[in-house]
């Protein structure tokens, strides 16, 4: 009896021991948790991972910030999801920050008042954010409308801006487009975050006095722009010799040919580390003359600028692309005498281009129409340049030679396969690098041999072979314009991902810091089987709701046997 009640005062005093030991570790390990800070992600693509860039912009930053979540409320499933990444996504950022970082969730289904309701929405339209229209289905099987505003406004205690978090990419599940959306938003916030940080924004210059789209034609892609950028129009002359700094250059569909001193004055600004977005047609043709007459003349028209683009690595080719993925085009179908009667029918000049999924500008993005387009070789062997494909035709694609004729009278003709079997041909194409001069070895009066490079400093360039790629129509004269969206087709009522691919394509260029490569990141989708779900839905319930009680019980019954047993021993 003396030797087990001395073993239990051992016990008692080893207890103490171990509960002392523990509580000095955890103290430690407390205070290494104070002084070094870190995180562990064990997701396999390191979805709660920020990148090295946004750790430093938020560590960096000298102004508290405030986040307006406008996503709030009853809200379907997904739309939870893309809630909560945002919260979580906020919450990383704040743990990086030297400065304050808070949020509010803002439920406008809260505003009892219908009209006050509507004012919140026009507000947040006007602040720039878009309220999205959901049709949820009730648990009677009926569907219910409602509005959400899938948008956050992030302020400093200066200037204010928004994002739009919900992605809408033509082609992909809801599912899919929601789970996008979840991938792009360290981007979108942290593109919002340098936006309120940035006190000079960069400046873009559209190229003008060879015939290029005036500022009505080119409207919508500029108003886009000036939400992050200051716009100018130059002329080649005053380029290189203006006290602003380009960051971008945009060559939107020139008609006529490129004297010698604007093609020196561009090749020099591209050899200086300026960037290029080239928006060129090679092939003279337009719709504008189809809504005269049924056929038109499409002709070879050069603009003096073919063996500048072949210096630097690409050759826009005299032809036309026919494409049997083509927008689709009211057609009249009835005969003399009888009420018109229009008929979509695709328009294989209207080719509507693939995007490859791998690249920052191009990745989850809407399809992009092109009209009258002209394919593009890669030439020479520069191996300081990179070169990328952005836009392409489908598999089943035809090169039609110029001159030609175009005529509507086609959308009458059965396609047949063997006719449009060239495959796939590159719309739109991406070099990086240090590119050659066109004027190197030239003699010619007007080279300032004191200032001219015969090679760049790393550089960017994008060649488009479609300048309607970037046109928004006109309607209208005078006072009475009026500008129609970017992409928009009146007869089908979509709207193109033409807009957003430029805004890509500018923000591409423009990027010093690999920025753009947030867009690129992938957070795999792991969807369950819902024909498994419904079939082995009582199955599962009764596993989630039996099983854990069944184990309690167990657990119970031996604890209960384990001490009855110690107690009959002692």
């Amino acid at each position: 009896m003396v030797k087990e009640k001395a073993m239990i005062k051992n016990r008692r005093k080893q207890d103490i021991l171990n509960l002392l030991i523990s509580l000095i570790g955890l103290g430690v390990l407390v205070l290494i948790l104070q002084v070094y800070f870190f995180r562990i992600d064990f997701t396999a693509e390191k979805r709660y991972t920020l990148s090295d860039k946004t750790k430093q912009l938020v560590s960096s930053l000298d102004k508290d910030l405030y986040f307006e979540i406008y996503l709030a409320g009853d809200l379907p499933h997904g739309f939870k999801k893309l809630q909560k990444a945002s919260i979580e996504m906020l919450d990383e950022l704040e743990a990086y920050a030297n400065v304050n970082i808070n949020y509010a969730l803002i439920n406008t289904s809260d505003i009892p008042n219908p009209k006050q309701r509507n004012q919140m929405y026009e507000q947040l339209a006007a602040r720039g954010l878009k309220p999205t229209s959901l049709q949820e289905r009730t648990t009677d099987g009926s569907l219910k409308q409602k509005i959400i505003v899938p948008g956050i406004i992030v302020h400093d205690t200066e200037k204010e801006t928004s994002v739009h978090l919900l992605k809408n990419v033509t082609g992909l599940s809801a599912e899919e487009n929601l789970n996008h959306s979840i991938e792009t938003i360290e981007f979108e916030l942290t593109k919002a975050i340098r936006m309120l940080q940035s006190k000079q924004p960069k400046n873009i210059a559209f190229l003008t006095g060879q015939g290029e789209l005036n500022e009505f034609e080119v409207a919508d892609f500029t108003a886009s722009l000036l939400q992050k950028y200051e716009v100018d129009r130059v002329s080649a002359q005053k380029l290189n010799h203006s006290k602003k700094k380009y960051s971008a250059l945009v060559i939107a569909q020139p008609r006529n040919e490129f004297s010698r001193e604007a093609k020196y004055q561009v090749d020099q600004y591209l050899m200086n580390g300026g960037r290029i977005l080239w928006l060129v047609d090679e092939v003279s043709a337009s719709m504008d003359s189809l809504q005269v007459k049924e056929s038109t003349v499409a002709f070879y028209k050069p603009l003096n600028i073919e063996d500048q683009l072949f210096t630097y690595g690409v050759r826009i080719n005299p032809d036309l692309v026919m494409d049997i993925q083509g927008q689709l085009i009211p057609v009249q179908t009835a005969l003399p005498g009888e009420k018109p009667k229009f008929t979509p029918a695709p328009w294989y000049y209207s080719p509507l281009l693939n995007a490859p999924d791998h690249h920052p500008i191009t990745r989850k993005l809407n399809v992009v129409k092109a009209e009258f387009a002209n394919s593009i070789d890669w030439v020479g062997e520069n191996a300081n340049v990179k070169k990328t494909t952005l836009l392409t035709s489908s598999d089943y694609t035809r090169l039609e030679k110029v001159p030609s004729i175009v005529s509507l009278d086609i959308v009458n003709q059965q396609p047949r396969p063997e006719d449009f079997a060239v495959g796939r041909k590159k719309i739109a194409v991406l070099l990086e690098g240090k590119f050659q001069s066109a004027f190197m070895n030239r003699a010619w009066k007007g080279i300032d041999r004191k200032s001219f490079k015969s090679e760049s400093t790393p550089s960017k360039m994008i060649v488009i072979s479609d300048g309607d790629i970037i046109k928004n129509r006109v309607r209208g004269v005078g006072k009475n314009k009026q500008i129609e969206a970017l992409g928009y087709d009146r007869y089908s009522r979509k709207t193109y991902g033409n807009r957003s691919f430029l805004l890509n394509c500018i923000d591409y260029l423009c990027d010093n810091e690999g920025w753009m490569e947030l867009r690129a990141r992938e957070v795999k989708l792991r969807m369950l089987d819902k024909t498994k779900i419904r079939s082995e839905r009582l199955f599962w319930q009764v596993v989630n709701v039996v099983l854990p009680l069944f184990l309690l019980l167990i657990f119970g019954v031996l604890r209960y046997f384990m001490r009855k047993r110690k107690f009959t021993r002692s």
